[in-house]
């Protein structure tokens, strides 16, 4: 586990503090995918997929562009979205594109904003999933499988946004995730939330210096030093004795 904390705790104290979703069970599972997560070394790479994935799906793992216009938002649909959704992505007001024009999938559905940071057209469907090891661009709806979601987020900002959280420059943070400023403001307040909880003494968090690949490595090659430095000893030992 790179980094390590106590979700029950960090949950507590984001109740305490103010903090509030529609989706709590998500945000748990966001949590406990964050441990297992070879991309996040440090306190501030937590702190700010959190706050990004606050603003783009208030932490829901299965939200979907325009879901607030079929219902109850965060609720995936069986088979596609509601027709105001659709007559949505196909709109070109407020100078937005209409997605069928940038490729549909194998079901005839554009790729419209889906999952944790809400991953956007072909090209991305295409290369994060290749990265994920899942085929989204002939079916764009796996993208709102859980764990495909929050795999999505994770090689985004490993690949796009980690190099400037690292050095703490939140503007091309934001920029690398959204493509301009759009709610900047709100991103980097959620992520001064998020940093004071996890710097809280009581959610005991901790950033290994490692990654659990990393040390399996080393691990291995440690035993095979012993073990040619015991070989090495024994033909010693053998050969003194003839």
């Amino acid at each position: 586990m790179p980094v390590r904390f106590k979700i029950d705790e960090v949950i507590k104290l984001y109740k305490e503090k103010g903090g509030k979703t529609d989706f709590p069970d998500s945000l748990r599972s966001v949590l406990n995918y964050v441990q297992n997560d070879k991309h996040i070394t440090t306190i501030n790479q937590v702190a700010y997929l959190l706050a990004t994935a606050k603003i783009e799906s208030d932490y829901s793992l299965q939200r979907w562009e325009a879901d607030y216009l079929c219902g109850n938002a965060g609720v995936p649909y069986k088979n596609k979205p509601c027709e105001k959704a659709i007559n949505y992505y196909r709109s070109t007001q407020g100078n937005k594109k209409n997605y069928f024009t940038l490729g549909i999938d194998n079901k005839g559905m554009c790729f419209f904003g889906r999952g944790l940071i809400q991953l956007t057209g072909k090209a991305n469907y295409e290369k994060y999933g290749k990265l994920i090891g899942v085929n989204l661009v002939s079916d764009g709806d796996k993208a709102m499988i859980p764990k495909n979601s929050y795999d999505i987020a994770s090689e985004y900002l490993n690949e796009r946004t980690w190099k400037y959280v690292n050095k703490g420059d939140l503007y091309w943070a934001r920029k690398s995730v959204n493509g301009g400023t759009n709610k900047i403001n709100e991103v980097n307040s959620a992520y001064s939330f998020w940093m004071g909880i996890l710097n809280n003494p009581k959610t005991k968090f901790k950033a290994t210096e490692m990654s659990l690949r990393k040390r399996r490595i080393i691990g291995v090659s440690i035993i095979a030093i012993s073990l040619a430095v015991v070989g090495i000893s024994v033909y010693f030992v053998l050969k003194n004795k003839k």
